[in-house]
């Protein structure tokens, strides 16, 4: 008995006409796209008897670019001002261009406020600075320098502040010499919010500028005076 084959599958010629067509797939029926709905715009309602203040303060300075002319305008009048009341005292002067070279002291980590360091200086000590100059910066002599030193004395509030004193030495040439015209730390033990700055004129400005502060004070050998920080401002002749 013959083995039985059975074919699956018609063959069909290339060029033959029998061939059946391709069958499409089905069409999907696609709803016409809907607009998105917004919902409506909810605004805070306006409280009328909070006094309005203009947001807007035109600062001239050195970075207009904008090419326009500079504007002396500056409102901070509420717009509930009364007939009669005072006008704001104010001033719009032209900026100085200058650089300021921050030098924040960290000898000991406490006392300084913000940043909880300060330099000290005990009764008979002697400490210096040295300001370098950056090399991009033109020649001394077409610059005036300014020094500000923030200092303090101790939290020893038993000792006299007439017993404390000091001498500013910058470059050679004393800026000041006497008595000390702070006041006792406070808060007692932390970090001080009642520092006092002092404005000195920097004499013969030098690529590297030194600054030399002694305590010459009368009080305790452990008694001490201390400094936040101190800056250098360089302005342009």
């Amino acid at each position: 008995m013959e083995p039985y084959f059975s074919c699956p599958f018609v063959y069909y010629s290339r060029n033959s006409a029998m061939i059946p067509p391709p069958i499409a797939p089905p069409q999907m029926a696609i709803p016409p796209a809907q607009p998105p709905v917004m919902p409506p715009l909810a605004f805070p309602p306006v409280n009328k008897t909070v006094p309005m203040y203009s947001p807007y303060i035109y600062l001239s300075g050195m970075n207009d670019m904008d090419g326009m002319d500079d504007m002396d305008y500056m409102d901070s009048t509420p717009s509930t001002a009364k007939p009669g009341d005072p006008p704001p005292v104010l001033s719009n002067p032209t900026p100085i261009p200058g650089t300021f070279l921050l030098k924040e002291l960290t000898g000991y980590a406490n006392y300084g406020y913000p940043s909880g360091n300060a330099d000290i200086l005990y009764t008979g000590n002697r400490g210096a600075w040295n300001f370098l100059l950056p090399y991009w910066l033109p020649s001394p002599q077409s610059l005036r320098g300014q020094l500000l030193i923030r200092t303090i004395l101790d939290d020893h509030t038993d000792v006299p502040v007439t017993s404390y004193s000091l001498t500013i030495t910058i470059n050679g040439s004393v800026q000041f010499s006497g008595l000390a015209p702070m006041q006792h730390g406070s808060p007692p033990g932390g970090r001080f919010i009642n520092w006092t700055l002092f404005t000195l004129n920097v004499p013969n400005l030098s690529r590297n500028n030194r600054v030399v502060i002694t305590n010459t004070s009368t009080a305790g050998t452990n008694d001490w005076m201390a400094f936040d920080w101190m800056e250098l401002r360089l302005f342009y002749l």
